[in-house]
């Protein structure tokens, strides 16, 4: 007796193994599958059309992981599980972390479904019955549903994390560059990287506090407090000067505002990521990094605020620490002589009290430099200014080099100029005479 075959009930599931045979013959074309979706998802999606090869190598990875779940869970009549869900949302949290906008990455998942299925109707039409591709079609829908959502959610936290994050990283990153925790360059521009940021080549350096009864500035501007700067300055909160905030409090608010007041300048000058100004508290006083000091700017502010503090310009990763150390030293060491004179220090005056309080970053090499500037090597300034210390007055010094009077007058104006110092001022006559005698020793 011939033995009966019956075929399957209307709307039943195909034999399982059937599944598998077409899965093992689609898996065959993996290669090839996913390059057309790689294509399609690049010339519909501009976000992914300028990715590097890291990045595609990555976005590769995710598609034939994808592909291959889909198909296991169509052979087997499966559902995503919890491990699934949280690979996704692990999906979304990294692309939060590198900046790629939720609705492409959404729409990358949309656009390689497509393209599954024209694939599939292309080469695969003889060994996927109908019923076989609605059911392959619910469980691509399905994944697409689920994977959305749970990309959508690790993206959102993800996102909200950062945001919040962020601030306080690159604060731990200056903190870094400072002590000197960062002087690797390939570290510094993976961990840049990371926080989707740049570091101008040089910047400039502020170490800013409230000023002290110990270190008396010059008197305050008759200008208010509450506008200090010019016109096109943009508003600033208070100073600090409640009796009940903490010195980190104080120096908090001082570095905050000194970087509020100055970056609206630098920004409009900035590259997209790059880093226009930052700021913490570290021993004690306000640091803050602005790619640009404007430097009348920074004098109103510092008056009308009541605030003392130094100024490096032309800092680097690699100077950063010693640089910082020798401002911090300098606003803390620095005499009353020099307050009466300036309320913000420069590199000259920092590498003077340095050198005269025996700071262990004290470089008598850099003092001449640092206070002479250009004319550090100008033996005609050189001679009229070791003249001029020396002697009474212009007369005396043009006697003693036996020139006009008006020639030494000349020159005193020259270097007046060029190194923003009279020495006429106790302050300046002291660091001239300090450079000298250094650059002699």
């Amino acid at each position: 007796m011939t033995k009966k075959t019956v075929p399957p009930a209307q709307g039943a599931a195909p034999p399982v193994a059937d599944r598998r045979g077409a899965v093992a013959r689609i898996l065959a074309d993996e290669t090839g599958m996913v390059d057309a979706f790689m294509a399609a998802i690049a010339r519909e999606i501009p976000a992914y059309a300028n990715l590097d090869a890291r990045q595609l190598e990555e976005v590769r990875s995710i598609i034939v992981w994808t592909l291959r779940r889909v198909l296991e869970l169509w052979s087997a009549d499966g559902a995503l599980g919890p491990e699934d869900i949280r690979m996704f949302r692990g999906v979304g949290a990294v692309r939060a972390r590198d900046a790629r906008p939720l609705a492409a990455v959404l729409r990358a998942y949309r656009v390689a479904a497509l393209a599954f299925f024209d694939r599939i109707g292309e080469r695969f039409a003889d060994a996927v019955s109908v019923r076989d591709l609605s059911a392959l079609a619910r469980v691509w829908l399905t994944v697409l549903d689920q994977s959305s959502e749970a990309i959508f959610d690790g993206y959102e936290s993800t996102g909200r994390v950062l945001s919040e994050d962020r601030e306080r990283s690159l604060r731990g990153l200056l903190t870094d560059l400072l002590l000197g925790r960062q002087s690797h360059a390939g570290t510094l521009r993976a961990r840049l990287r990371e926080l989707d940021a740049e570091l101008p080549s040089s910047f400039d350096l502020m170490v800013v506090s409230p000023a002290s009864p110990a270190s008396p500035a010059s008197p305050a501007s008759p200008a208010s407090p509450a506008s200090p700067a010019s016109p096109a300055a943009p508003a600033a909160p208070a100073a600090p000067a409640s009796p009940a905030a903490t010195g980190a409090d104080q120096a908090e608010r001082a570095a905050a505002l000194v970087t509020a007041a100055l970056d609206a300048r630098a920004a409009g000058e900035a590259a997209e990521l790059e880093l226009t100004s930052l700021h913490t508290v570290m021993d004690g006083v306000g640091v803050a990094l602005v790619k640009a000091v404007d430097v009348t700017l920074l004098d109103r502010l510092m008056t009308g605020h009541d605030l003392t503090g130094a100024l490096l310009t032309g800092v680097t990763a690699a100077t950063a620490p010693r640089d910082h150390r020798i401002a911090v030293h300098g606003l803390r060491h620095a005499s009353p002589l020099v307050w009466t004179e300036r309320r913000v220090l420069d590199r000259g005056d920092l590498e003077v009290v340095a050198l005269v309080t025996g700071h262990p970053d004290a470089d008598p090499g850099r003092v001449a430099e640092a206070v002479l500037g250009p004319l550090a090597h100008d033996a005609d300034t050189r001679r009229t200014l070791d003249a001029v210390i020396y002697s009474d007055g212009a007369p005396a010094a043009a006697a003693r080099l036996h020139v006009h009077p008006q020639t030494v007058r000349y020159r005193l104006r020259r270097l007046a100029a060029t190194t923003g110092r009279d020495p006429r001022t106790p302050w300046n006559r002291f660091a001239f005479q300090t450079a000298l005698l250094a650059s002699n020793s």
